[in-house]
């Protein structure tokens, strides 16, 4: 079938050269025999931000941000306005990624600081074995343990890593992606073609405090999500969050303008998207619509038609099989993830396969946040209509546990990211004005939620308990059992079967915790 697939393609391709005159594919340079299938070459560059959610880039009709980097891919490519990460967390999205599968099939791969088991192969390895060159800028798949379970060295070839002429504000990764990048594009081997990974640590927290207000962002255009407190702290926390989405987008500007000056940006598939969404209460770390939904765009070249949104229910763990896809190596059998690349060569917008009509989230734990390790297993499915949740342990605390007891890393509620949204919530939660978003943020909720998204984007309006519902519910309850089950995840039988699992530290050799070295935490 694939090498069926490779002839159609080169066909397809010698057909619209000559419609063309010679112009779609030949970048400066390029032979014109690299339209064969086997000898194009074509060059793939996967650039993922950090905890961004999908509605904060001025294409999808941000007021405030600027993100002129992402809204070229976007229009000179395609748009996927349904695209969701697999996890809200970063190590077991890009454990999705790397392996195309979802997380419930990779054991501590689910896992933030857990491990991704070294039997499931790696799409970025495969590309290697097939004559890419592979290599990255800082962060990768992590944070996660590569020493003990996986395969003792970062899974993306090598890292490249310059240091800016001058400091980055606080909270700013001390690292030059652009210029990483074009040492990268000097240093590689041009005999072969390239997989780039450019892990972006922007807007990861922490913040410059107020440095989004000094940037001169209008504060008039920002729009706080309804579950959030519309109050000066937080709208501050927010137009940081926004000032560190624009930051790491003017490198992506940058970056295209060197694929650009070098006569790759043709030649080469750019993909662009996040790990999560944005690092605020009831958005990552949950499977709330500002936790999963994240921006997609990819651009390639002249050969698709550009400018085109498509509807279809992506997730990132189609990443991996779309580039093997595109590249003409078989995907493996492991992966569950499937190709994008028939929804990149359609010139429609819109929904163009039916069948692309939901995807299922997960999460289990994002850091040590429960006494003894314990997890918060919940599964969604997302249609094109509804989001259903299902907690499966509703009696534990979803963000974590409450003082006295003391995570790792993030204090109260630890599977929240420390900020000052955070606590402001928390030292407020009395307050009347208040009690209620910190309820929807903190508290333990129902086993099953049920949202519309259309009428309800940020999830408010639980009607799981609505009778004009029950049949709705019913329905998809019936569906997301059966993806469930049909994919092996473990929950159905077991929803405790990842309390405990490892936990790594991140030393000079990675460790799990245990009751010896940390009895408090048991």
């Amino acid at each position: 079938m694939a090498s069926f697939n490779r002839m159609i393609k080169a066909i397809f391709f010698l057909y619209v050269f000559s419609m063309t005159g010679g112009a779609l594919l030949a970048a400066p340079g390029t032979n014109l025999c690299a339209l064969s299938d086997e000898n194009r070459k074509l060059n793939f560059l996967l650039y993922i931000t950090d905890d961004q959610s999908w509605v904060h880039t001025s294409f999808a009709g941000d007021s405030l941000v600027r993100t002129p980097g992402f809204d070229r891919i976007a229009r000179e490519g395609v748009y996927f306005m349904n695209a969701f990460t697999p996890a809200p967390s970063c190590a077991p999205c890009r454990a999705s990624i790397l392996t195309g599968r979802f997380p419930w099939q990779l054991e501590e791969g689910a896992l933030l600081f857990g491990g991704i088991p070294v039997q499931y192969p790696l799409f970025t390895h495969l590309l290697e074995e097939n004559g890419y060159e592979s290599a990255m800028c800082y962060k990768g798949y992590w944070p996660g343990n590569m020493k003990d379970t996986l395969y003792h060295t970062q899974p993306l070839g090598k890292a490249y890593y310059v240091t800016p002429d001058s400091s980055y504000p606080e909270g700013i990764a001390d690292c030059d992606y652009a210029a990483s990048f074009a040492e990268f594009i000097a240093d590689r081997d041009e005999s072969k073609p390239f997989f780039f990974w450019m892990g972006i640590s922007e807007p990861h927290r922490v913040y410059s405090e107020g440095i989004g207000k000094r940037s001169g962002l209008n504060e008039d255009q920002l729009k706080v999500p309804g579950f959030l407190p519309n109050v000066p702290v937080v709208r501050n926390d927010l137009l940081d969050y926004i000032y560190e989405i624009e930051h790491q987008d003017r490198h992506l500007v940058r970056i295209l303008d060197i694929l650009e000056q070098t006569g790759e940006l043709e030649n080469t598939i750019v993909i662009v998207t996040s790990d999560n969404g944005m690092p605020f209460p009831r958005a990552k770390a949950t499977l709330y619509e500002y936790g999963t939904h994240i921006p997609l765009a990819i651009r390639w070249g002249n050969v698709i038609k550009a400018g085109r949104i498509v509807e279809d229910i992506v997730s990132l763990t189609d990443i991996g099989p779309t580039i093997l896809d595109i590249a003409g190596i078989d995907t493996p059998s492991e992966m569950t993830g499937k190709s994008l690349e028939k929804l990149l060569w359609s010139e429609k917008s819109g929904l163009i396969d039916p069948n692309n009509d939901f995807t299922v989230t997960a999460f289990e734990r994002h850091s040590w946040a429960r006494k003894g390790g314990l997890t918060y297993p919940i599964r969604a499915l997302r249609t094109t209509e509804w989001l259903l949740i299902h907690n499966f342990r509703p009696e534990r605390w979803p963000s974590g546990d409450p003082p006295p007891f003391v995570p790792i890393y993030y204090k109260d509620y630890g599977d929240v990211d420390q900020s000052p949204t955070k606590r402001f919530m928390i030292d407020n939660s009395c307050n009347k004005e208040i009690e209620e978003l910190f309820a929807l943020a903190f508290d333990k909720r129902e086993e099953f939620e049920l949202y519309h998204v259309p009428s309800d984007p940020e999830n408010l309006n639980n009607r799981a308990g609505d009778p004009e519902c029950e049949p709705i519910l019913s329905k998809l309850k019936e569906q997301l059992a059966s993806h469930l089950e049909s994919t092996g995840d473990p929950v159905l039988k077991d929803s405790r079967h990842w309390d405990g699992m490892p936990f790594y530290l991140l030393g000079k050799e990675p460790y799990a915790i245990s009751r010896k070295t940390h009895p408090h935490l048991f």
